[in-house]
């Protein structure tokens, strides 16, 4: 007996050493794989360091993620002077995540406090100003929610208001490879050049009264001084780009106006959602189910 109890006694101080051990400063998340089986639905920051740059993001998993599954994964990028916890409220995203079983990442821009900025190419703040390398940032997510769980290569996604959608541009423009879909929300193709080396689906919301980044073109595009391209330019020089036929089909409807390029390279489409009464904003769910709509879209673009 007296041997047992020493014996238990050993296993409850190395069981002890490990809490203590554990309780310390973490690794960075990307050193530290996790099984998928023990992976616990809901959100999580997550910190990498990027070319000696601290950067977060959230990761949202939702409930019921089959184990060693491959996953979609859908990037959601806030505006100029807004947070990854902002969009996250304003897009709903989550929800839309929880029914579809797919992950959400929702990355934190450059800068300090309230300034922080996506490098969208030209824009803005002071991601523009000291050219942050926000694509290194993107392939570590990537990278690092794949540590977690499986990540299906073939739906990888990206969806972002204002600057972000700025930003979601420039990913179609040069990271095609990695990218199936995009959905800017609140924004243009002000990348140049723009040279895919594979077709991106694109799926485009703007409202028609949006003062920041005007649907006619015009404004100022932050950190460049030039004005914005007209909306309906950036869509007809994606379709180009996608291979798509010259005229898009028009449904008006009583909340918007949709332009669909179909019958594009390789399973792609181009699609243009121009929202009456809707300024420089996320829609609202009770006018155009935007995120929904975006959901829809991505999982029926995957890459072929």
């Amino acid at each position: 007996m007296k041997n047992s109890r020493s014996y238990l006694s050993l296993i409850i101080a190395f069981a002890f050493l490990l809490g203590s051990t554990a309780c310390g400063k973490s690794a960075t998340p990307a050193s530290v794989p996790t099984s998928a089986a023990t992976l616990q639905p809901g959100d999580s920051l997550r910190t990498l360091n990027v070319k000696g740059m601290e950067r977060t993001y959230i990761l949202h998993i939702p409930s019921g993620l089959p184990a060693g599954q491959p996953s979609a994964l859908v990037f959601v990028f806030h505006g100029l002077s807004e947070t990854a916890s902002l969009i996250q409220q304003a897009s709903g995203f989550n929800d839309i995540s929880d029914k579809g079983g797919f992950i959400v990442v929702y990355p934190n821009g450059s800068g300090t406090g309230s300034g922080q900025s996506w490098n969208a190419t030209g824009c803005c703040g002071y991601a523009i100003q000291n050219n942050v390398d926000d694509q290194a940032f993107i392939r570590q997510i990537i990278t690092d929610a794949g540590t977690l769980t499986k990540i299906d290569p073939k739906q990888i996604y990206a969806t972002g208001f204002s600057n972000g959608a700025l930003l979601s541009y420039r990913l179609a423009c040069e990271m095609s490879d990695t990218f199936a879909a995009v959905a800017p929300v609140a924004g243009v193709l002000i990348s140049d050049p723009c040279q895919p080396t594979q077709p991106v689906a694109v799926i485009d919301f703007h409202g028609l009264t949006d003062n920041v980044v005007p649907y006619a073109g015009g404004g100022v595009v932050p950190g460049s001084g030039q004005p914005f391209p007209p909306v309906e330019q950036s869509i007809a020089t994606w379709a180009s780009l996608d291979g798509c036929p010259d005229s898009p089909q028009i449904e008006q409807g009583a909340v918007f106006t949709r332009s669909s390029y179909g019958a594009c390279q390789k399973g792609s489409s181009v699609e243009l959602y121009a929202i009456k009464g809707i300024g420089h904003s996320w829609p609202s769910q009770y006018v155009v189910p935007a995120s929904q709509m975006i959901w829809d879209f991505f999982k029926t673009h995957p890459k072929p």
